[in-house]
């Protein structure tokens, strides 16, 4: 069977135009009609209406800030361009790129190898990891950060309002009680360590535990891990370091990953070597060319995003 042809770009922008339009505020009976005949006008909107459909669906559905309102027009914009790309892409492609844990509209957010610190309006001061993604809600009751993907630090502001602030994983809820502390989330799983205070923790289905400063662990949505011993080490990438303690190659390697675009690969026949040191995050490529002189590996470029390391 032939593949479909491809829908215009033209076409697909106006049927994002209509899309979010709709979902910002209900149509009036002017637009309600005008979108009608936009739709019957060509078999080609009809079928670009459909598609933004199945988009729309992929994605998990449009940001809730559209459907108050309130989403900004550089946003908006952004959304469109989204739209428009999805409906235009190879199929495949967008379950590939904009998972709906992608964080693709998140209000804060870091890129492959980047990472930020921000100040809340409450004085919490947040580090967003590599590859990262937040939202903030602040209202009347509560102060919420949802993590939808990567690993954040948290050192906890006094709010003058008394509002309680939690931190949202796929998991579950946590709630510091003057603290500093990191989230991580993985495939099916939340990391929580506690490096100051505590942090009671609430999975989605089971009943809460509370982690103390020095404690870190890992739990689903409806039980906790065994409880180990939170590494200082482990929050050295707020300074910008990845710090190595006789670590295997292969889970240096696959951290070092994180921080780099492409694909990183370690070898099977290196993976049990033991790595230790301090090594700076602003510069892969140096960290890569360094392991040869301590180990015995090589480091084979076949392109900048396709590395691999093997045996010597």
């Amino acid at each position: 069977m032939p593949a479909p042809t491809p829908i215009s770009r033209e076409v697909a922008r106006q049927a994002a135009h209509w899309l979010v339009l709709m979902h910002e505020h209900p149509l009036s009976t002017a637009q309600q009609q005008a979108c009608e005949r936009w739709r019957q006008t060509d078999p080609e909107h009809e079928r670009a209406w459909q598609r933004m459909q199945q988009v729309q669906q992929q994605l998990g559905g449009v940001p809730t800030a559209i459907a108050r309102g309130t989403l900004n027009r550089e946003r908006r914009q952004a959304l469109k361009a989204l739209l428009v790309l999805a409906a235009i892409a190879p199929a495949g492609y967008l379950g590939y790129r904009f998972g709906t844990r992608q964080g693709w509209m998140a209000d804060y957010r870091t890129v492959v190898g980047e990472r930020q610190q921000m100040t809340l309006a409450d004085g919490s001061i947040i580090n967003l990891n590599t590859d990262t993604a937040i939202d903030v809600r602040f209202d009347a009751e509560q102060r919420m950060i949802r993590l939808l993907r990567g690993e954040i630090m948290v050192s906890t502001g006094a709010d003058a309002h008394g509002r309680p602030l939690r931190v949202i994983s796929e998991q579950g809820v946590m709630q510091p009680l003057g603290t500093r502390f990191s989230v991580r989330q993985f495939e099916g799983t939340t990391q929580l360590a506690v490096f100051a205070g505590s942090v009671r923790a609430t999975p989605s289905r089971g009943a809460p535990q509370v982690v103390e400063a020095g404690q870190q662990r890992l739990f689903s949505d409806n039980a906790f891990g065994p409880l180990r011993k939170a590494s200082q080490q482990a929050a050295a990438w707020t300074l910008g370091q990845l710090v190595a303690d006789d670590l295997s190659l292969k889970a240096f390697i696959d951290e070092l990953a994180r921080y780099r675009s492409g694909r990183l690969h370690c070898d099977d026949a290196v993976a049990g070597l033991r790595i230790s040191g301090g090594f700076q995050l602003d510069n892969t490529d140096a960290i890569l060319a360094a392991l040869p002189t301590t180990l015995a590996v090589k480091v084979t470029y076949r392109t900048r995003y396709w590395v691999t390391i093997s045996r010597a």
